[in-house]
């Protein structure tokens, strides 16, 4: 409509058809329509027409009605064909199934893909991790000068996993699979700031001895330092006779996260790292040659910490991020460490 009275005011005013035509970009038929309808009717004969075509199978109403129904089953896959069987049967409309997409971005719907949430998740508990117990650790780790570690464990199968990867237009990728041999397990350790990360691996299930011997192989690298481990909940973690040994040290602390928690541990985040950059795609024919692989690898992994400083950074952003939300002192204070 602005563009008409713009043409008008335009032709009012002396101008050509066929400048109006280049000026606007509008088609000289068109233009000449338009002051047909201003001569005859005035403004009110440059009022668009309304669209023809037939009115639409679904009311307001029931588009709503749809969306509920939606979103409160969607428990359940929903796709295009599933829309078209719900509109038939409730509403004894038919769509083409080419189209039911159309009418579902109408209503603000899209098609993406779910995710987990931990329903066993207490808030209250991670709140009051994040606010209290999380600025306490690392009061000490400040004042008293101990080094704070984040520990988990990890597995890699032997028939690795398949991920998306740039190759030929057109052809699959083909990755030669040797069959399921087992896993290699690997316990770890990160630390939040200086980017040190340390690691032992194991073929065998970790239990309550085997992450004794691991702490054991951390103090002899760490000799002089003091050491918090802020780890999950697994069972082995909190045998009674491991918490007696732990607690009887003058070197160890241990402190666990809140159950359901592993958004809180950032060396979750390394772990997806190490496994899309070396066992993504490839497959091993024995746990001896995945195990010769891990070890190459994360030998020049841990020589160079550029390689992963950019993905870990993301967890010290966060970790300042929760801080500044409470109105907490910052361990690094404002500036954040290179390495981090």
């Amino acid at each position: 409509m602005v563009i008409r009275l713009k043409a008008m005011i335009a032709y009012e005013n002396g101008m050509e058809i066929k400048k109006i035509h280049k000026y606007f970009d509008v088609c000289i038929k068109t233009i000449k329509r338009w002051i047909k309808r201003y001569t005859n009717s005035g403004v009110d004969g440059l009022e668009p027409s309304k669209k023809s075509g037939r009115p639409a199978n679904l009311n307001p109403s029931q588009l709503k009605e749809l969306k509920a129904a939606m979103l409160e089953d969607n428990q359940r896959v929903w796709v295009a064909r599933h829309v078209y069987v719900f509109l038939m049967t409730t509403f004894y409309v038919s769509h083409s199934i080419n189209y039911i997409p159309e009418i579902l971005k109408k209503i603000n719907l899209s098609f993406h893909k779910a995710v987990h949430y931990l329903i066993k998740k207490n808030e209250d508990k991670r709140a009051e991790w994040i606010k209290e117990k999380l600025p306490e650790i690392y009061e000490e780790h400040i004042k008293n000068g101990w080094r704070i570690f984040y520990q988990d464990e990890v597995g890699f199968q032997t028939e690795g996993t398949l991920s998306y990867s740039w190759g030929e237009k057109g052809k699959p990728i083909p990755i030669k699979n040797k069959g399921r041999h087992g896993r290699v397990n690997l316990m770890g350790v990160y630390e939040v700031g200086s980017g040190e990360f340390f690691y032992m691996f194991t073929t065998m299930k970790v239990n309550a001895l085997r992450f004794k011997r691991f702490l054991c192989c951390l103090k002899r690298k760490f000799r002089d330092d003091k050491i918090i481990i802020i780890a999950d909940n697994p069972s082995f973690h909190k045998a009674k006779w491991f918490r007696a040994w732990w607690e009887s040290t003058d070197w160890l602390k241990m402190k666990f996260l809140p159950a359901y928690s592993p958004d809180f541990n950032p060396i979750e985040r390394l772990w997806k790292w190490i496994k899309k950059e070396y066992t993504h795609n490839r497959c091993f024919a024995s746990k001896a040659e995945l195990k010769r692989h891990l070890i190459k690898k994360l030998a020049l992994m841990t020589e160079d910490k550029s390689q992963y400083a950019g993905t870990m950074r993301v967890e010290m952003l966060r970790l300042k991020a929760a801080f500044d939300h409470h109105d907490m002192i910052f361990p690094w204070g404002n500036e954040l460490p290179k390495a981090a």
